[in-house]
């Protein structure tokens, strides 16, 4: 059998830890933080150190997927599911009011240090995570699996 890659892998994976938290009664707040840093490198106990933190963020987390199926148009490197974690992230912690500007601010400091590279994509991909956010935090995390099928899916369309 062929091992998993792409969407197929991340949406396993996500299933898989949507299912071990509520197995292990663990809280939203727990899911949130442990997909961020494992697929993004978000590790808010290193906040207290920026250069180590912005570092991490600029950086190659701990588990990544690759492209394969997701929707072409929201993939700009060989990990569209990291940037779609950050600003799940992002969208979970802030209202939009604040978490748009952050997606904003953050692609254009990519600009600046990828000499004049603008995604769109990443802009697209961005916006999705931080409605899932959003979501996930009025729902809770056994709603994400779905919104990742409908909204990042490629196979399908």
């Amino acid at each position: 059998m062929a091992r998993q890659q792409g969407i197929e892998a991340f949406l396993a994976d996500i299933k898989r830890r949507v299912n071990d938290l509520q197995q292990q009664g663990r809280g939203t707040d727990d899911f949130i933080r442990e997909i961020s840093d494992r697929y993004a490198f978000i590790r808010l106990h290193d906040i207290g150190r920026p250069r180590q933190f912005l570092r991490q963020l600029a950086g190659e987390p701990p588990l990544k997927f690759g492209t394969t199926g997701f929707r072409r148009d929201l993939v700009d490197d060989k990990n569209p599911a990291r940037h779609y974690t950050a600003f799940v992230f992002v969208g979970y912690w802030l209202p939009l009011v604040l978490a748009i500007p952050v997606l904003w601010a953050w692609e254009i400091l990519g600009f600046i240090r990828y000499g004049g590279h603008w995604s769109q994509a990443d802009i697209r991909n961005g916006y999705i995570g931080l409605r899932h956010g959003r979501q996930v935090r009025q729902h809770g995390a056994a709603i994400l699996p779905q919104l990742i099928e409908r909204d990042l899916d490629g196979r399908a369309r």
